[in-house]
């Protein structure tokens, strides 16, 4: 089974924010562990034994010295969210991929963005098990695993009526159940997909290239083509 861990970045109805990201951080079931030893090893390299059982990988937080983050210097914050972002690349890199779906909220006209980039990310996920079903002939199961926020009940009735309906490309069918909200501070892997959301709101939101640069080739891609980022966006950006 691979896991869908997933966190957002951007509200939906702030005006003075152009783009709503959806990103995700697919694991294969046997490797979850040694994502998490890889991210505590380093939250212990730069912070100390203490801070494994009481920090979170947060994005927002971490580069704005906010809460628990406010006593660490600006360069041990950035210098651990690199490095915990570098995990998509790094030894573990075979197990992983990355999805990222940003949406200008702009182009959207009458559609809700968190809605369209739940399906979007759903759809590239299903498709993402299905290529692997296809070249290994071995059929994985997925099983998505959301950042609780205030769109949980939005999403969990969107699971429920594809089941029967399917989604606009089709019915999803290597997805084993509704999705599980959990909360972040549990979980390593939720807090590696805020970090991947926040790189990428970074990204379009305020132009910072570089960081997301550095970990491109984690996303889901196959034969030249990318299938696991999607810019949604108007015609003339």
């Amino acid at each position: 089974m691979h896991l869908l861990y997933v966190a957002m970045s951007g509200t939906v109805g702030n005006p003075r924010e152009r783009h709503f990201i959806m990103a995700g951080v697919a694991v294969y079931e046997t490797a979850v562990f040694h994502v998490i030893q890889e991210l505590d090893a380093l939250i212990r390299d730069e912070l100390g034994p203490e801070a494994v059982e009481d920090i979170e990988l947060h994005g927002n937080e971490m580069l704005g010295g906010r809460k628990s983050w406010r006593s660490v210097p600006r360069d041990k914050r950035e210098r651990l969210f690199d490095k915990a972002l570098a995990v998509l690349t790094g030894a573990s890199a075979r197990s992983l991929r990355a999805f990222g779906i940003i949406i200008e909220k702009a182009a959207l006209e009458e559609e809700d963005p968190v809605e369209f980039a739940y399906e979007q990310l759903c759809s590239r996920f299903d498709q993402f098990l299905r290529r692997n079903y296809l070249r290994r002939n071995e059929r994985q199961r997925g099983l998505l695993i959301v950042d609780k926020s205030r769109y949980e009940d939005t999403l969990q009735a969107l699971a429920r009526d594809w089941r029967v309906g399917g989604t606009r490309w089709g019915n999803l069918r290597n997805l084993a159940e509704v999705p599980l909200f959990v909360d972040s501070k549990a979980t390593r892997l939720v807090q590696l997909a805020d970090l991947l959301s926040y790189a990428l709101w970074r990204r379009y939101e305020k132009g910072e290239v570089e960081r997301l640069m550095s970990i491109i080739d984690a996303f889901d891609q196959e034969g030249g083509v990318v299938h696991g980022l999607y810019h949604h966006k108007l015609p003339d950006r």
